[in-house]
């Protein structure tokens, strides 16, 4: 394996990648005539140990499987120049990334992108504006960011809240007044209220509605991983669930939802860290 830097250009700013190049003494038989790679557009700001060591975990498994990756930074995030961008305007980002990745890799003739969290959303933003990516062939969303006010209220009251109140240490601290009583209440009444606001109604939520136009034009294979102990990824189980449009997108065949019980969201513990390592090197083998 060869790991090596790249500079690349975006609306005048440099921002900065790594290549993960497979090596022919390490790659499966046959694989390097497959031609796949990997796109890892990597989210907002991280730091460079710990769980989100994820990234170059992953790359470096891939690439010991015979196929190349190419991870980066967007405007402003990592190494890259610039102000630090919103997720949902890196749209030309991801397009300077595959443009340099097609030029200095011409054989290479099927594509996966990845991402985690806001970077999942942004890859679906990038394909409601970019539709015809004949490349393109699979995508990696793995607890993408769908975030709105009622959703995010409703997530809290069902997978926080409820689980505070079967809590026996909850009702220990309760009984022995340990607990704010009336600012938890206060709280709890706040987010039921946000619960029942209209859907659609802020347009700082629209978009949601742009990933889903992303999604419902993309005809390849879509593989979302999801976190069994995360808040961002029972907000999207819950739009899937409560939105008949993205129900009905994602109950697609080529669309196939996975979840890895008790992985927090950035998937810090090793083991299930290697449950998602091999959940998209098995996806990718297809």
């Amino acid at each position: 394996m060869i790991e090596q830097g790249v500079i690349f250009n975006s609306h005048g700013k440099q921002l900065i990648a790594i290549e993960h190049l497979p090596s022919t003494e390490t790659a499966p038989v046959g694989r390097e005539q497959r031609k796949k790679a990997l796109i890892i557009v990597v989210g907002g700001p991280q730091t460079r140990v710990g769980s989100h060591r994820l990234f170059v975990h992953l790359a470096r498994a891939l690439a010991k499987q015979g196929i190349t990756v190419f991870r980066f930074d967007y405007t402003g995030a990592g190494d890259s120049e610039g102000e630090l961008s919103s997720f949902t305007d890196i749209q030309n980002d991801i397009a300077a990334a595959i443009h340099i990745f097609a030029q200095r890799h011409e054989g290479i003739t099927e594509w996966a992108l990845w991402g985690l969290c806001d970077a999942a959303s942004a890859i679906l933003l990038y394909l409601n504006e970019n539709p015809q990516q004949d490349k393109i062939k699979q995508l990696f969303l793995v607890n993408p960011w769908v975030r709105q006010t009622h959703t995010q209220a409703q997530s809290y009251l069902r997978f926080y809240y409820i689980k505070r109140f079967f809590s026996k240490s909850f009702w220990q601290k309760f009984l022995t007044g340990k607990v704010a009583t009336k600012t938890a209440f206060s709280e709890l009444h706040g987010f039921y209220q946000q619960s029942k606001v209209g859907k659609g109604i802020n347009k700082d939520d629209d978009f949601v509605k742009e990933m889903l136009f992303g999604l419902a034009g993309f005809t390849g294979q879509v593989d979302i991983l999801l976190s069994g102990n995360d808040l961002t990824a029972a907000e999207f189980k819950l739009l899937v669930k409560s939105n008949n449009d993205w129900f009905e997108v994602t109950a697609r065949e080529t669309i196939k939802q996975k979840t890895i019980s008790h992985a927090d969201h950035t998937f810090s513990h090793s083991d299930k860290q290697n449950q998602l390592i091999k959940a998209v090197c098995l996806a990718l083998e297809k």
